[in-house]
């Protein structure tokens, strides 16, 4: 900007005065200012807020403009959770140095990457990387999301990335994707007894050698085994939403905080049965301990994810000898339901997803029907 531009001053039908942050880009053109933390609106309530949006707009470096750039202040722009923001970062990293059209993917400015492009590096993903389809595919998912915030941005007029998919049977992909697998309900009680505190008692913590606190987690992991309940879900989960016979969903819970609501693709209010012996030990939790949070830190607080895999799920997995994953639990949950006729309107309300999305991804062969098909042709 020549001289310092100001946000313009409009009145609504209210009466109320607003300030739209309206400037000019460094290429001549007028542009709206919409930041993040201003829900990416460019109208404000306060002339600072609109002047502050401008500045900041204006201020972007030109390098900003290839992905490589941007992708330095992405995720401080547009945070989400640690564990997202780390995940997402390091997924475009492995790809920046592939070529597109003779030029790395990073030195590409937004505006110019299309479809093909996009078509392009998921063919360098399988074929060079050695990736797995589902590894291009949550390359591309990132990607999807960096570009729709660049749109925000108006560093991108498009996103290349979305809608582009990968193909499971990809003859492209040399290397398989990890199978999902599906446990018992038997084998799934087996792994939460082993974290009994008289079973963690008797364990040693990698590194130390220390024993772990003798503490009672086999509630909490009978609760992922018997609800089909997300990690987040779980350790969101307060007293109040257990009743005796079911459990009330009404939240996720994301590095230490509790966030209430749902998402488009995940319905995080919704009500789940307890079966007898779930049931059974929720109401000696409800006994034995107060406060506001149904499964509590030793302190009294919302668990971070690193710091549950770290003293509650990796340890019971070594007790057990089982490397189960708490979306496995819910894998099998939906799975053995699913084969056992239980309605799949009703089981898919129950897992927080549409009846689509629940069969596609969350149902998987159990082998069993042989001799039924063969009853059945007779």
């Amino acid at each position: 900007m020549s001289r310092r531009e100001g946000p313009i001053r409009r009145v609504n039908p209210s009466g109320a005065v607003v300030w739209v942050a309206r400037y000019t880009g460094r290429d001549g053109k007028r542009r709206y200012a919409k930041p993040a933390w201003n829900r990416g609106s460019a109208t404000f309530a306060r002339r600072r807020d609109a002047q502050r949006a401008i500045e900041e707009a204006y201020a972007l470096p030109d390098r900003l403009e290839t992905l490589a750039g941007y992708l330095e202040t992405w995720p401080a722009r547009y945070p989400r959770s640690a564990r997202t923001n780390k995940t997402n970062a390091g997924r475009v990293r492995a790809v920046l140095g592939v070529e597109i059209e003779g030029r790395p993917l990073g030195e590409w400015p937004l505006h110019e990457l299309r479809r093909r492009h996009a078509l392009a590096l998921v063919d360098a993903m399988l074929r060079d990387q050695g990736r797995a389809s589902s590894g291009a595919t949550n390359v591309l998912r990132s990607l999807s999301a960096l570009a729709e915030d660049a749109i925000t941005d108006e560093l991108a007029e498009g996103n290349p990335f979305k809608g582009v998919r990968v193909r499971a049977d990809d003859p492209r992909a040399r290397k398989r994707s990890r199978e999902v697998r599906v446990y018992s309900f038997e084998q799934l009680h087996g792994f939460a007894a082993a974290a009994r505190a008289e079973v963690r008692a008797r364990l040693r913590r990698p590194g130390s050698g220390r024993p772990y606190p003798a503490l009672d987690y086999e509630p909490m992991l009978r609760t992922f085994t018997d609800s089909g309940l997300r990690l987040g879900e779980v350790l969101a989960l307060r007293r109040r939403d257990f009743d005796g016979e079911s459990l009330r969903v009404r939240g996720s819970a994301h590095e230490g905080r509790i966030l209430a609501g749902s998402s488009r693709q995940k319905n995080h209010d919704r009500l789940v049965p307890c079966p007898p012996g779930l049931a059974a030990m929720l109401g000696r939790v409800l006994l034995d301990s107060g406060g506001e949070l149904l499964f509590p830190t030793p302190s009294g607080r919302v668990w971070w994810e690193r710091n549950f895999y770290r003293d509650v799920w990796e340890p019971a997995q070594a007790a057990s000898g089982l490397d189960v994953r708490p979306h496995e639990c819910r894998h099998s949950w939906v799975t053995h339901l699913h084969a056992a006729g239980v309605n799949g309107a009703d089981l898919a309300e129950m897992a927080g997803h549409r009846v689509e999305t629940m069969i596609s991804r969350y149902t998987h062969p159990l082998r069993r029907s042989m001799e039924q098909v063969k009853e059945v042709i007779g």
